[in-house]
């Protein structure tokens, strides 16, 4: 529009003077405000995305940043310690473990500790129980093949005599026959013990001893042990050697 008007002046002064000999100059176009406008957006959004950009590499960095030192603070089996000496700096990486242990007088088979009472600490069954727990444990649940071979070696190697018994926690004291281990959980058909040979069948509930019959179990009696089968039913009331469980406890070892 505006080149079109300066043309019209042209052709106005042409019209006007044409004999004057006048040498017509065209004035300059004016540039668009429009171009330096688009240009200063331009510039504007490169910046705006160059800010954005660098943002998003910052949380990116700092996210690493974090997860690394979660899964440092986390991971308990490494240890980096510094040894600097003249001249050179190294790092010595230690590894670490979880060891399960026991306290004094028990004795570790797996995940679980165990108290074998001497033949000088011989008590009833409730009151070998209360021992049990008050060495924070209990009277022992036999809850696995496994733990029977355990117990079987360890009995044998531990006995004075052959028909020595230890108590083990399964009773039957509420209902005659139905066995319950001190937790109260009922006894596992698939995973009873009981002596059952020409001698003995067990359990039998004889009461020749007791009036009130045989309601707790003890192993041992290895004379007549047939392979892993070594418990009886026997009266709660009298005094055997007995044996706690209670699960070990976890430290870590570095080496």
């Amino acid at each position: 529009m505006a080149k079109l008007e300066d043309e019209n002046v042209y052709a106005n002064v042409a019209m006007t003077c044409p004999n004057q000999g006048l040498k017509l100059v065209r004035a300059p176009q004016r540039r668009s405000k429009v171009t330096v406008e688009r240009a200063a957006l331009v510039v504007l959004s490169l910046l705006l995305l160059a800010v954005v950009s660098a943002l998003i590499g910052v949380i990116t960095y700092y996210n690493s940043l974090s997860k690394t030192t979660s899964e440092a603070t986390t991971e308990t089996t490494i240890a980096t310690e510094i040894q600097t000496t003249p001249g050179h700096t190294t790092a010595a990486v230690s590894t670490c473990s979880s060891v399960a242990q026991c306290d004094e007088d028990w004795e570790l088979n797996g995940t679980q500790c165990y108290y074998f009472s001497n033949r000088s600490l011989q008590l009833t069954w409730t009151s070998s129980k209360d021992k049990c727990q008050s060495k924070r444990g209990d009277l022992i649940k036999i809850e696995s093949r496994e733990e029977q071979e355990f117990l079987d070696g360890r009995v044998r190697l531990l006995m004075d005599a052959k028909d020595e018994k230890f108590w083990i926690g399964l009773t039957d004291s509420q209902t005659e026959g139905e066995w319950l281990w001190t937790d109260g959980s009922p006894l596992n058909q698939s995973l009873e013990f009981w002596t059952k040979n020409e001698h003995n069948t067990e359990p039998d509930n004889w009461k020749e001893e007791d009036v009130d019959g045989e309601n707790c179990a003890i192993i041992g009696e290895i004379m007549f042990i047939n392979g892993l089968k070594s418990w009886y039913d026997n009266s709660c009331k009298k005094k055997y050697r007995f044996i706690c469980e209670k699960k070990a406890t976890r430290s870590a070892t570095c080496s």
